[in-house]
């Protein structure tokens, strides 16, 4: 159903709002939501599983379930007050009104504690005042949630969450020009004296930072799930063009180079699918933070994803370059995993500070 009209879409640089709907009637779009907002409520392996399928035909369609569940759907269910959660899971639920998550600044993304965007009271509401950029399907989405700081010199503390809506006075988003991903609706934002009422906090002031670290343990359990389908699309292409080549004789698959890659990228593959769904089982099971494993997960499978996309695209030699083969595509969108919800420099620090003891839950 997605797989082909990939191309297309990206070549238009169209969103696939007719394929998101049709997720929606599956309740793909509601994965994690309780049944009593329109929700599924699947397990978190099965949602897993289904961003790693997902993965495998189209980045953008498994990003607006990630996002839809991971990390607007967590914080709301987790912290929203009943209103909030009638208010905007329901019609998030339903493809009715689109959500995204807006943590990345100009300034930079990784370090959340210094964002520069505020939020200041006033009678009765809240003004803010910032940027944000490189927001999913930000073009498209009607309800963004929003992290704000109250108090630049709080740090941390002072991160606030916000829901806004895209006709709040203040609002406006215009798109980002990409080389890649042109089909995902990625975004760049601004709200000039924005004002968002005070019932549209979520959770109480200075809890930002706590409802988004959460939020991100469940993203990047995601984003890890979503780097292993990219990986497996990437071996499922290289198996199919190794038997297909012919080279001296024989199928290129019969060369102990090729194999040589071959075998790395099932090894990596798999290694990463037991980190992925061993998160899953732990969320499962009641955790209520998986930091560590999350960020394992998130740092192996997508390591793999951009070396199998490697040696895909050397398996495919000058084909790689041909717009007749997806293997060009998905070399080129790899690299999004190694950045989105947190960088891979950033997982490799937290999985050192927890070995070490720095860093406890």
């Amino acid at each position: 159903e997605i797989k082909p009209k990939v191309e297309e879409y990206e070549r238009e640089s169209r969103y696939p709002m007719d394929i998101v709907k049709k997720m929606a009637e599956l309740g793909m779009l509601a994965a994690l939501i309780p049944e009593e907002y329109g929700g599924s409520a699947m397990d978190y392996m099965s949602y897993g599983i289904l961003n790693e399928e997902l993965a495998r035909a189209c980045r953008a369609c498994v990003s607006v379930v990630s996002v839809a569940n991971s990390l607007v759907g967590t914080g709301l269910i987790r912290y929203g007050t009943d209103e909030q959660k009638r208010k905007y899971l329901t019609p998030l639920a339903r493809a009715e009104k689109l959500a995204s998550a807006c943590l990345t600044e100009p300034s930079g993304g990784s370090d959340l504690a210094s964002i520069q965007t505020t939020a200041t009271r006033k009678n009765g509401h809240y003004v803010i005042n910032g940027a944000k950029c490189f927001i999913s399907h930000g073009t498209v989405a009607e309800t963004f949630l929003v992290l704000a700081t109250v108090d630049r010199s709080l740090r941390h503390k002072g991160i606030t969450l916000f829901i806004v809506e895209r006709g709040f006075k203040g609002f406006s988003a215009k798109a980002m020009p990409l080389r890649v991903l042109k089909r995902t609706g990625i975004a760049e934002l601004a709200f000039e004296d924005c004002v968002v009422p005070v019932e549209n906090r979520l959770g109480d002031e200075g809890q930002g930072f706590k409802i988004m670290a959460a939020s991100l343990d469940v993203g990047r359990f995601s984003v890890g799930a979503r780097a292993l389908g990219g990986a497996q699309a990437c071996l499922d292409e290289a198996l199919a063009y190794a038997r297909q080549r012919v080279q001296f004789g024989q199928e290129i698959g019969r060369f102990q180079l090729v194999q040589e890659m071959i075998a790395e990228m099932v090894a990596n593959i798999e290694a990463s699918r037991l980190l992925v769904y061993r998160a899953g089982q732990l969320l499962d099971a009641g955790y209520k933070r998986i930091s560590r494993e999350a960020s394992m997960a998130k740092l192996l499978a997508s390591q793999t994803l951009i070396k199998a996309s490697e040696n895909a695209m050397q398996i495919h030699g000058g084909y790689g370059f041909s717009s007749e083969f997806r293997i060009g595509r998905l070399y080129q969108e790899a690299r999004a995993a190694t950045v989105g919800e947190g960088t891979t420099e950033l997982q490799k620090v937290l999985v050192a500070e927890y070995a070490l003891g720095y860093r406890k839950y």
